[in-house]
């Protein structure tokens, strides 16, 4: 018989025990002796002890005791105890913090400043490419990094009630100024201003134009009140029919004049759009179509602050809105951290978790933490090396090196950063399974091959036909 499957057997047998042995180094802390069995006769489980009578319990056996048994006397009729429910102190606590259940957190950081925008666009892909399993909770930046508070916008509304009496004292001149003031202010605060807001300040800037006579004012005034919010009207309580027509001739005019483009992108990408207070998509967004004239864009990004203009558009050109959004105060500390890990070989190469990585996970409630390091190579080539922590159990997963623009490369990369997040991945190799400690010892591999010895042996004395070493060792009744 060839010594090929004695060994193939040998093989299995050490391969079959790996999913158990993983099973008992995943739970940290658990004795190692329950692996070796004992010869000795197991003592008898000691009976426990009965738990202390709650008052609960004495009610119970008060109220299940029998009709004629002896009652002591007592003095008043006793109180029924009512059933103590279980408080959530009484309850087996979880086995992780709430805040630290395994979230995870992605950062990605430049070498050089010049390359912000690709780190920018492979944090977003990594963030995109493992959010979409659904075995992986994220870090929630919209909780972490609420936006500001919204601007005041009274100063705006004092000047459009001023102007708004002196329309109505028909002081056409001087409402035109107030409502002029009124509709700058509003534009100096587009994140915040409504859009119908903007648009009313314009439709009594026509108005009291109309009434003092400036008909090419009143339409332009018009004009202006359509772009910020294409379905407002005059309201007809308010407004004469003179300003109904001149309000839908200025309409008619816009649907004539030849539209023009917008393509609206962000750094970094991902962006909330909103046009004219209504939801347009995410950013990147290829060439909207638009009438020409100003056009109040906002971008809102969890974790940034809002960006807002009003952009310009001219009949029948392109134009490009692609502002870079500034990270919020808080953001920004953290983003601080990951530079500062980044830019230390000494951190990145510890198989300790880093001082700053550790501060970032407490910011951010994370458990892991994934670092994205974006550096330029030889002949400008971009190159990204991927490194991963988990704070709890302190492992950690070297350097993945990729190029951030290979669509394959990004793929491989977020296999494996998955596989290290889930637990599939053994820090610093490339293993399905994870392996305690022990199976590195040198000792166990001489165990492991003594094992493999003596079962070859076995099955070699085992399959001779004339079992020549049967009387040898003294055994002449096992038929060898």
């Amino acid at each position: 018989m060839s010594l090929k499957t004695p060994l193939a057997l040998s093989l299995a047998l050490l391969l079959g025990t790996a999913p158990a042995v993983t099973e008992a180094a995943s739970r940290r802390g658990a004795p190692t002796s329950s692996a070796r069995r004992s010869k000795k006769k197991k003592a008898p489980p000691a009976k426990p002890e009965p738990a202390p009578e709650s008052p609960s319990d004495l009610a119970d056996e008060a109220s299940e005791a029998p009709s004629d048994a002896p009652v002591q006397a007592r003095t008043q009729e006793p109180t029924p105890v009512a059933p103590v429910a279980p408080t959530p102190a009484e309850k087996s606590p979880p086995a992780l913090p709430s805040a630290r259940a395994g979230r995870v957190a992605v950062l990605a950081v430049p070498v050089d400043p010049s390359d912000f925008e690709t780190a920018s666009r492979l944090e977003t892909d990594l963030r995109d490419a493992l959010g979409a399993r659904a075995d992986i909770p994220w870090v929630d930046p919209a909780t972490l990094f609420p936006p500001p508070p919204p601007a005041s916008l009274a100063q705006g509304d004092a000047l459009f009630d001023e102007g708004k009496g002196l329309y109505d004292n028909l002081d056409p001149e001087a409402a035109s100024k107030k409502f002029t003031e009124a509709a700058a202010f509003y534009q100096r605060h587009p994140v915040d201003t409504k859009p119908e807001r903007l648009a009313r300040a314009y439709i009594f800037l026509g108005a009291s134009r109309l009434l003092n006579g400036e008909s090419a004012g009143a339409q332009e005034a018009f004009t202006r009140a359509l772009l910020a919010a294409p379905t407002v009207r005059p309201q007809s309580e308010l407004f004469g029919q003179d300003v109904h027509d001149a309000f839908d001739a200025a309409k008619q005019a816009l649907s004539r004049l030849p539209r023009g483009t917008l393509a609206i992108a962000s750094v970094p990408t991902g962006a909330r759009v909103t046009l004219h207070g209504e939801h347009l998509g995410t950013t990147p967004l290829k060439d909207v179509e638009l009438a020409p004239g100003p056009h109040q864009v906002v971008l809102t990004l969890p974790g940034h602050l809002p960006f807002g203009t009003f952009q310009e558009v001219a009949p029948s050109q392109r134009g490009e809105l692609r502002p870079r959004l500034e990270p919020t105060p808080e953001l920004a500390s953290v983003q601080a951290l990951a530079a500062e890990v980044s830019s230390s070989s000494r951190s990145l190469g510890s198989s300790k978790v880093p001082p700053g990585v550790a501060r970032i996970a407490e910011k951010l409630g994370a458990r892991y933490v994934v670092l994205a390091r974006v550096e330029k190579k030889g002949q400008g080539r971009v190159q990204a090396s991927l490194h991963a922590w988990d704070v709890q159990l302190e492992n950690r997963l070297r350097g993945v090196v990729l190029n951030p623009e290979d669509a394959r490369e990004r793929q491989a990369a977020v296999g494996q950063v998955h596989d290290f997040l889930t637990g599939k991945l053994v820090p610093d190799t490339s293993l399905p399974f994870a392996l305690p400690a022990v199976v590195k010892k040198p000792w166990f591999w001489a165990a492991v091959g003594g094992v493999a010895v003596a079962t070859t042996a076995g099955i070699l004395l085992a399959t001779q036909p004339n079992k020549p070493l049967g009387i040898r060792i003294g055994n002449p009744g096992a038929g060898w």
